[in-house]
């Protein structure tokens, strides 16, 4: 099992509201090599968080895209692409933002990142 860093941005799609509303967020391949079982944590993009608030399993890696009613830029169905689980609460403590990140090593820069072991321990223990 692995462990990777993705960013949502709010502006083009509502992460918060569906994974609120359906637990589920659904994420595009493109040259991502995530599979079942693996760990995301999402990292949420946008004025007032900015900061690591979900810890998702990879479900499915061949899911239909089901979340149209979140997107607010134009949407993209996809026929192939990551269907992620919610599994802990959201994070709404102090920490986990750009500068935390790169303390240990995550760039703030990164949309994708595969976490090592000491990166993935520590975000691990904030969502426990």
């Amino acid at each position: 099992m692995n462990s990777y860093l993705l960013i949502g941005l709010e502006s083009l799609i509502d992460h918060i509201g569906c994974i609120r509303d359906l637990g589920i967020a659904y994420w595009k391949k493109a040259n991502k090599k995530m599979q079942i079982g693996d760990i995301v944590y999402l990292f949420i993009s946008d004025v007032e968080h900015n900061r690591v608030m979900y810890r998702l399993e990879v479900i499915e890696t061949d899911s239909v895209r089901d979340d149209k009613k979140y997107w607010r830029g134009t949407y993209k169905h996809d026929t192939s692409c990551f269907k992620l689980k919610n599994t802990s609460g959201v994070y709404h403590g102090e920490g986990l933002d750009h500068d935390d990140l790169e303390k240990h090593g995550i760039s703030r820069y990164v949309q994708y990142k595969k976490l090592n072991e000491e990166q993935a321990e520590w975000l691990e223990k904030h969502f426990v």
